[in-house]
């Protein structure tokens, strides 16, 4: 029997990757407030701002609604721009679908937190599943102030809330703001033929992972017992490890012209907060799961997507 799942969110940087998965099997309302004429058309998007915790509520009961993925939210880089409006409306879009689905038809909400939780007291060289968290950004604060609201709700077994802290995710989808951009808007470039502008020093380490692994996986979570689950907040995840520098390098091994220029900005100080490495061994434990994208193959099946092969 299909499931009925909504998806707020739908039209960012991970809601549409998500809508072609799950429809497969599902009958999917995905919503926004962004609803372009574009997105309407390939997934019948619908106009819904999750901030306003009625309109959720009725969307509920309207389409009787047994899941929710949970995308609305302002990302790394953009947030800092405007940190109190960010926090205010990761937050609360976050609480808002949690309220509308106390005693209603939602028997799993799926969330996703970020790696910005973690801080210079995560230990940034190996980051493990529980460490302590000091997130020096307002994205992060907010990713770690609803890990804390999840791991309420599932001990207590108020609502089955299931969560993974994500890396850089890549994909060809259009950057939205957030301080991994790079790595798609270098391969951006190659198309423009422009000097690429990089925001983060050539040799600094960040975790990274290619959307399919990331969408695979949390369905994945999503559709195991709860019995099986041994994290009441977000699992760590990630599938590998890139510098600007090596990426840059990579593209042009594969035949491509890119030049770089190295300009950090204020996102250097987002990434340096953030881990180099990950240990996800947890979720690959309990899920039975690892990634099926490597550095290489991510690259060249991101190049594919921009059909630039």
């Amino acid at each position: 029997m299909k499931k009925n799942i909504l998806i707020t969110g739908a039209s960012g940087q991970l809601g549409q990757f998500f809508i072609d998965k799950l429809v497969e099997k599902n009958n999917v309302i995905s919503t926004d407030i962004n609803v372009s004429p574009r997105l309407i058309k390939k997934y019948d998007l619908k106009f819904l701002d999750a901030l306003n915790e009625v309109k959720v509520r009725k969307f509920i009961e309207k389409y009787h609604i047994d899941e929710i993925y949970n995308f609305a939210s302002i990302l790394s880089a953009k947030a800092e721009k405007n940190p109190l409006k960010s926090f205010q409306l990761n937050t609360n879009c976050f609480l808002n679908v949690i309220k509308a689905s106390i005693s209603s038809s939602v028997k799993k909400i799926f969330w996703p937190s970020s790696i910005a939780v973690f801080s210079k007291e995560s230990n940034l060289n190996y980051v493990q599943q529980d460490v302590i968290m000091n997130p020096t950004t307002i994205y992060g604060a907010s990713k770690l102030a609803c890990e804390k609201v999840i791991n309420y709700f599932n001990i207590n077994g108020l609502l089955d809330i299931r969560s993974i802290r994500f890396p850089g995710i890549v994909s060809s989808s259009t950057p939205g703001g957030g301080t991994t951009d790079y790595i798609v808007e270098m391969i951006n470039n190659i198309k423009s033929k422009k000097k690429y502008i990089c925001p983060i020093s050539p040799n600094t380490i960040l975790p990274m992972m290619h959307v399919n692994d990331a969408v695979d996986a949390s369905v994945k979570l999503m559709s195991v017992p709860r019995k099986n689950i041994n994290i009441n907040n977000s699992y760590n995840i990630s599938s590998f490890e890139t510098t600007p520098y090596e990426w840059k390098n990579l593209i042009c091994q594969m035949g491509y012209n890119l030049e770089v220029d190295f300009q950090p900005d204020f996102r250097q100080k987002i990434a340096d907060s953030w881990p180099r490495k990950i240990d996800d061994e947890q979720i690959r434990k309990d899920l039975n799961w690892k990634p099926k994208f490597n550095k290489i193959k991510t690259l060249k099946s991101v190049i594919e997507d921009y059909s630039l092969t």
